[in-house]
């Protein structure tokens, strides 16, 4: 029987398969990690162990049993195998639903909120910093940036999701931070998303889907001529608008590259430019034909877009984006999706400029899922330096409260300089921990 290519037998494995514990595995040998494609590190779940770090990986994974495709598998490998049971058809099909693996919790430690952020922050942070290397493997076809960005959307789940945290947040992030907008938008879209599914119940693994779907969902537009990605916002004849709409069909094309990606991540990025009245496009779907994912999609990446507009001085503030995706929400957009949103996003969404009690003025930076109505907000101070203003946490701050939002118009430009309203153009996660008193206080 002539042996199977490798690309042949990352599909689909041979007759022969043995199951055995990971400490036995050796390099050399062909697996199947037989699990949710999110709980292991690798672009594929069926591959050859060529190095040691592999197999420390794997034998990290917490598996109680590897599948091994005897044919496939380096004869040298099974030399002093420990036999293992046939493998059934059934064993066969990938676990995409297998339940995650759990986070372990660690006894809470941390005893200043701040300390909170800053982990979160720095961990956002770096995860930003692939980004951009990662969506151009993609594009590219390599496992490698796939791998990558399968560890970013399972470090920022770890923070949306972990059960030792007070809260998930969304956060301005300064825009002069970021190099690489087009990556911005879409840590953006998946941050968001990603706590929309939290807001629906969705279990982890399917947040996990989203996220990936989040960041992956204009993938098509690198293949895209340049000067048709600069008209993009503004309005474009017919001819180009057709072209533009490509960028969907591009993306799925790109990563069909990747037959170990779950499919139902194309299946949400195929659908994200519906729009429930059967405007949208590339099938003009209406109402339930469109998934609820797609549909979290669909409405975090308007929002996006319009807080964050190719051309800035288009901007919507974040009240003004949720306004008016409200205003749609019986045509265009999804109600219950809009209205999550805004349960999410509170009603002084990050980037609202807002009065307080004392008369005061702050821009929200943040907000607690906890305590929606008492985010964490910038001070207004001519004072103090702008570099480094005064900050209160109105979830701590019992003292003030907001009285209400103030359209960007009304500002004094030297408030708005000194909020510098142009640069929060980010949202990210940023994990907070409640203010815990010291072990050795009763």
């Amino acid at each position: 029987m002539p042996k199977p290519s490798t690309t042949q037998a990352s599909r689909q494995f041979t007759a022969e398969v043995l199951s055995i514990e990971p400490a036995q595995l050796k390099i050399g040998m062909f697996v199947d990690l037989d699990c949710s494609w999110f709980k292991h590190p690798f672009a594929k779940k069926r591959f050859k162990i060529t190095t040691e770090q592999e197999l420390s990986i794997i034998r990290g994974l917490d598996l109680r049993s590897v599948l091994v495709d005897v044919v496939l598998s380096d004869p040298d490998a099974l030399g002093q195998r420990t036999d293992g049971r046939a493998h059934t058809a059934q064993d066969e099909t990938a676990s995409l639903t297998a339940p995650p693996s759990e986070t372990a919790i660690m006894p809470p430690t941390v005893t200043r909120y701040q300390e909170g952020l800053q982990q979160a922050d720095i961990v956002y942070r770096q995860t930003l910093a692939q980004g951009s290397d990662a969506l151009a493997d993609i594009k590219n076809g390599s496992d490698t940036g796939l791998a990558v960005a399968k560890d970013m959307i399972n470090g920022l789940t770890e923070l949306i999701m972990a059960d030792d945290t007070a809260s998930a947040m969304g956060s301005l992030l300064g825009a002069q931070d970021v190099t690489d907008k087009e990556v911005l938008h879409a840590m953006n879209v998946a941050v968001l998303a990603m706590l929309l599914g939290r807001q629906f119940d969705l279990s982890q693994e399917e947040v996990k889907i989203l996220g990936i779907a989040g960041l992956l969902h204009d993938i098509g537009e690198q293949l895209l001529p340049p000067d048709l990605i600069k008209k993009r916002g503004l309005r474009m004849a017919d001819y180009d608008r057709k072209a533009f709409q490509q960028h969907v069909e591009l993306g799925l094309h790109i990563l069909a590259q990747f037959p170990e990606l779950p499919n139902t991540v194309a299946h949400i990025i195929k659908q994200h430019h519906e729009r429930i009245d059967g405007s949208g496009y590339p099938g003009g779907l209406r109402g339930n034909q469109v998934s609820l994912s797609s549909k979290i999609l669909m409405v975090v990446e308007e929002y996006e877009s319009l807080i964050n507009a190719p051309n800035i001085r288009d901007n919507k503030s974040p009240a003004e984006a949720l306004s008016h995706l409200y205003l749609n929400s019986k045509t265009m957009y999804p109600e219950e999706i809009v209205v999550a949103l805004i349960q999410v996003l509170s009603v002084y969404p990050p980037g609202t400029v807002v009065e307080l009690s004392d008369t005061s003025i702050g821009l929200v930076v943040s907000i607690n899922l906890q305590t929606r109505m008492r985010p964490l907000i910038i001070l207004y101070d001519p004072t103090v330096e702008r570099e480094n203003p005064n900050i209160t946490d109105l979830s701590l701050d019992q003292s003030r409260s907001i009285v209400r939002s103030i359209t960007r118009h009304e500002l004094p430009h030297e408030v708005s300089e000194y909020l510098n309203l142009a640069r929060w153009t980010g949202y990210f996660i940023n994990s907070s921990m409640e203010l815990l008193k010291e072990s050795q206080t009763t």
